[in-house]
């Protein structure tokens, strides 16, 4: 935010500030005018609002840009971490999060009850309610957030129960569907899963 507000704020003034005031020193009265008003579009008319027009898309374009570049640059981080040796050697990404478990299960005991009830593919080696564990929320919502776009790439490509003529793809990077780097989805998908 702080960039775009910057960006805008300069361009805009180093463009419309000095239309303004040369428009007011031109055709506004003397007596019409004062300084602050001379600043602004209150006053100006005709082809020098032109220049206002071309400001909109310019200060549009910063937006664009700007979110595209930090967006891009976010989902790198992203996937540069869930790959690092540190994401798979640490505790949260083997800890399984189980919510909504009943008043009386809520102990290391009764959550090894509801694990071994439900007889999971693999044992349980420690089971701990926990209180306090940081980061895990965030990285839950990246991946179940992962896993819904992996599954609506697999809904298109399997459409009908049948599989479609080309895998899909998506595209890494770019800004506004060009450039970037076009990938196989379920290649990536499931790499990043």
């Amino acid at each position: 935010m702080r960039t775009i507000f910057s960006l805008v704020a300069l361009v805009t003034c180093l463009v419309l500030i000095p239309i303004n005031v040369s428009y007011n020193l031109k055709f506004v009265d003397a007596s019409a005018r004062d300084p602050l008003s001379m600043l602004t579009i209150r006053d100006v008319g005709g082809n020098y609002l032109w220049a206002h027009v071309g400001m909109v898309y310019v200060v549009t374009a910063i937006v664009i840009v700007t979110v595209w570049f930090h967006w891009s640059a976010m989902i790198r981080l992203r996937i540069q971490f869930f790959r690092s040796p540190e994401y798979h050697q640490s505790f949260y990404a083997r800890t399984l999060t189980v919510r909504r478990v009943p008043k009386k299960l809520q102990s290391d005991q009764g959550i090894k009850t509801i694990f071994d009830s439900v007889q999971v593919p693999y044992p349980t080696t420690a089971v701990h309610v926990g209180r306090r564990v940081g980061n895990v929320p965030h990285l839950i919502e990246t991946h179940n957030n992962t896993v819904r776009q992996f599954e609506q790439v697999l809904v298109r490509y399997l459409k009908g129960g049948k599989i479609g003529k080309k895998r899909p793809t998506i595209r890494l990077g770019g800004f506004l569907g060009m450039g970037g780097q076009v990938r196989d989805a379920i290649d990536y998908y499931t790499c990043v899963l």
